[in-house]
């Protein structure tokens, strides 16, 4: 097995940057779709439940990566609500698209990674940012894109180690 260049890997984020959605050869439904997305950080950030669960379809519904459920709008506003009281207060989002899967032409998955900074402790002590990923499943409704499941969560490591696996 050769060792990894910093040429090599270089090469590797230049051609995985290729691969994931942009604004340059994106479609017009795939961009409205990721404008949703940077909605609800720019909502997040001025900790708006209601304009947070305003993205959502009506009937739509979230787990978050604490395992939380809500259903219906009102209840994801909710959930925002408390959460922008308690631990997520004063907290930013940022936001990185990572692609989108158009299942119908008014259905898809989006999947992106996000980032929230600022979370505290009970004693007031920083918290490292919580990186994670969500999963969405949006519909075009009204010439609207709306989220229908949303599924962020927590990457973790395999419970075991796992061999590496040799090149043939």
């Amino acid at each position: 097995m050769q060792p990894v260049t910093l040429k090599t890997m270089l090469v590797s984020l230049a051609l995985l940057a290729l691969a994931l959605p942009s604004g340059a050869g994106a479609s017009p439904d795939e961009e409205a779709i990721q404008a949703r997305a940077m909605e609800f950080a720019v909502a997040w950030n001025k900790h708006d439940a209601k304009a947070m669960a305003m993205l959502w379809a009506e009937d739509g519904d979230l787990i978050n990566p604490f395992g939380r459920t809500a259903k219906g709008r009102g209840e994801i506003e909710q959930l925002f609500a408390e959460e922008h009281a308690t631990i997520t207060k004063g907290t930013t989002y940022s936001i990185q698209p990572k692609w989108i899967r158009m299942v119908k032409p008014d259905v898809a998955v989006a999947t992106w990674d996000a980032v929230i900074s600022g979370i505290k402790t009970a004693d007031g002590s920083a918290m490292p940012p919580l990186e994670h990923m969500v999963t969405v499943v949006v519909v075009k409704r009204d010439g609207k894109w709306w989220t229908v499941a949303a599924r962020p969560m927590i990457p973790s490591p395999p419970p075991i180690p796992t061999p590496a696996i040799e090149p043939e």
